[in-house]
């Protein structure tokens, strides 16, 4: 068995500069030797890495305890105010203000519309199969999952299935959630993008084999996010970037606990 320095959650960006990370509770400790999954591993759209990197096992948390973070480190890119947003149509809509007169929101550019459409008509991702096994398997799947809905969330502002696998007081899950909806909330959309999601590992906790940590690398392209009225563009950069989740069963489900992005990781 291994033994390694505990590990701290850094504030640090995922796939999309617009999230924004916390510097929260220690996730996990390097308690067991991690691993490393083979190719029955690989599912659900993800391939395994074939590395030989160690993940270590997460320590139990105290449930009666709440999280200690300093507030979220703004992303590169910050997201605009929120301001009403209009219906999928693209026609203005009006807000009562104070005094009673509507103030009308700017329509978007035929272009924009189009660009708007597409997004929010991307499917939501297909669950791998396994997914909802008590197992290494079944937590590493759960896992690549849940990363591959952030390009889904930020393309369409559908929450509803992040929300349903996040612990309530996952920081890491949270950041998504406030980004998604200022974004949105502004009139905003990302449009769509394909990210490759690789399983590198998992370890288990020694003292509680209902809790798994599951190291992924994730790769994602350059793509264009709008936000605010009148739209504006932008560019956010291309991410690749090593992850941790940490995930505890539930009966009859994975749910996340937390996340965690490593600096300057480990590659597949």
């Amino acid at each position: 068995m291994n033994g390694g320095a505990a590990i701290s959650y850094d504030s640090g960006l995922m796939s999309c500069s617009l999230m924004r990370i916390a510097r929260c509770r220690r996730l996990v400790s390097a308690l067991v030797c991690a691993l490393v999954l083979v190719a029955a591993a690989g599912v659900g759209g993800c391939s395994d890495s074939g590395a030989d990197s160690a993940s270590p096992a997460p320590t139990a948390r105290s449930t009666a305890s709440s999280p200690t973070a300093s507030s979220s480190a703004a992303s590169s890119t910050a997201t605009a105010p929120s301001t009403p947003a209009a219906g999928s149509s693209g026609q203005a809509s009006a807000e009562a203000s104070e005094s009673g007169t509507p103030s009308q929101v700017p329509s978007l550019s035929a272009e924009e519309q189009a660009s708007r459409d597409a997004a929010l008509a991307t499917p939501e991702p297909s669950r791998p199969v396994g997914m909802d096994e008590q197992s290494p398997a079944g937590a590493a799947a759960t896992a690549s999952y849940f990363l591959n809905l952030f390009p889904y969330a930020f393309a369409t502002g559908d929450l509803t299935t992040w929300k349903e696998m996040s612990e309530d007081d996952c920081i890491f899950c949270n950041s998504v959630i406030d980004d998604v909806d200022a974004l949105h909330n502004s009139g905003g959309w990302s449009d769509m993008w394909t990210q490759e999601v690789f399983i590198l590992s998992y370890g288990a906790d020694p003292a509680d084999p209902n809790r798994l940590v599951v190291t992924l690398h994730l790769t994602a392209p350059e793509h264009v996010a709008h936000r605010g009225r009148p739209s504006e563009a932008f560019t956010v950069d291309a991410q690749d970037v090593t992850i941790k989740i940490q995930l505890y069963w539930h009966g009859d489900r994975w749910i996340v606990e937390e996340g965690e992005i490593i600096e300057g990781g480990e590659g597949r």
